[in-house]
């Protein structure tokens, strides 16, 4: 809730335009949709055209789904345009390395030149990543690995994604939601470069560890930004909140032979149950650009008092 308060004003003016073009800023990045995705070629093309230096390292193929995953092995490299690479395995490199590699790769690179990025931004990806989804995103994944200091040395991340449009929607029209987006977080990040509210004591555009979630809804029609917290459920395109289980078929597993195979599957249902409050889902749902921060220490609020329940543990 702390970053909730201090991360609230600058939600109060980002939708402003902003009088003052944007300093240039050395940008990494990333997504888990693919190097040549449109969402990530769409956001470069934006972030070159506002002045900044792009730096673009991504999955070989699309790698959704991946979350915090990390291949721990040789990568390979390829340059595939100026200032783009594609990430895959040096063992086998039609494999596609995941959006955390891709991001130190993206970061790296970006040091090469003798400093680290002012910033990592993970997207455009090809869906929002609201509630529980963000603990499965690899655009998630690829931003919460940037935050930290353990490899690269760490640098401010934001990861982005929207909900493009399909019904009616062409690949143009798809390819213009994209621009839409892109061109807010252009503006976005000129708003961090002129350090509001809290952020004017900060050096970098974000607090060292820290990172932003930002879900734009599938329309170019919003009714403004809000920061929101982390729903504790997952939304469905066109349902909103639900809730299932995974489960076995009708006739259970638990009284299969022993080498036989059951089938098993996620079913969900809507969930009118009320959300957290002041949830990304919710706000998101009603047409706002959610922001909620991240970090990627996963400690539970006030730990220490579980120092409670270790009288009378037993020790070996």
């Amino acid at each position: 809730m702390r970053s909730l308060r201090l991360l609230s004003s600058v939600a109060v003016a980002c939708m402003t335009a902003l009088a003052n073009p944007a300093a240039a800023l050395n940008i990494a990045l990333t997504n888990d949709d693919g190097w040549n995705a449109p969402g990530i070629q769409i956001m470069k093309a934006a972030l070159v055209a506002a002045g900044h230096t792009v730096t673009l390292a991504a999955p070989l193929t699309d790698q959704s789904g991946s979350s915090l995953a990390l291949d721990q092995v040789p990568l390979a490299v390829k340059k595939e345009a100026a200032e783009e690479y594609s990430v895959a395995l040096w063992a086998t490199p039609t494999v596609s390395a995941k959006p955390a590699n891709s991001a130190y790769v993206a970061i790296g690179i970006v040091q090469e030149g003798g400093r680290s990025p002012d910033l990592l931004i993970s997207g455009i990806n090809s869906s929002a990543n609201i509630g529980l989804s963000e603990l499965l995103s690899g655009t998630v994944g690829a931003a919460a690995h940037a935050m930290k200091a353990v490899l690269n040395g760490g640098v401010p991340a934001i990861a982005v994604g929207t909900d493009v449009p399909t019904s009616n929607c062409d690949v143009a029209c798809q390819q213009a939601h994209y621009q839409v987006v892109a061109n807010f977080m252009v503006r976005f990040v000129a708003h961090l470069e002129t350090k509001p509210g809290f952020l004017a004591a900060e050096a970098g555009l974000l607090p060292r560890g820290l990172g932003l979630v930002v879900s734009y809804p599938g329309t170019a029609s919003i009714r403004g930004v809000k920061i929101g917290v982390q729903s504790d459920t997952i939304a469905v395109p066109g349902v909103g909140k639900v809730s299932g289980a995974i489960s076995c078929a009708s006739t259970g597993c638990a009284s299969l032979p022993i080498g036989a195979t059951q089938r098993a599957r996620m079913i969900l249902a809507p969930d009118s149950t009320p959300d957290t409050k002041d949830s990304d889902l919710g706000y998101y749902m009603d047409g706002y650009v959610t922001i909620v921060p991240i970090a990627a220490n996963m400690t539970a609020p006030n730990p220490l008092r579980f120092k409670s329940i270790l009288p009378g543990l037993a020790e070996e």
